[in-house]
């Protein structure tokens, strides 16, 4: 599964953080990563600043 490194947060506090072996899912406004069938991660769209897959070649 893809590596993605995500940068998120508000005005205040914004935090980049690298996700490895998940998968991405936009739902109703909200980015969820999924490890297995486990949502690990779920942050409002307006929050994500970026989000991208990492090449680990």
């Amino acid at each position: 599964m893809p590596t993605y490194r995500m940068v998120y947060g508000d005005a205040d506090n914004v935090v980049t953080e690298t996700f490895e072996d998940v998968e991405v899912q936009r739902e109703d406004g909200w980015v969820v990563l999924f490890r297995g069938s486990d949502a690990i991660l779920r942050v409002q769209e307006e929050h994500v600043k970026s989000l991208e897959p990492v090449d680990n070649s």
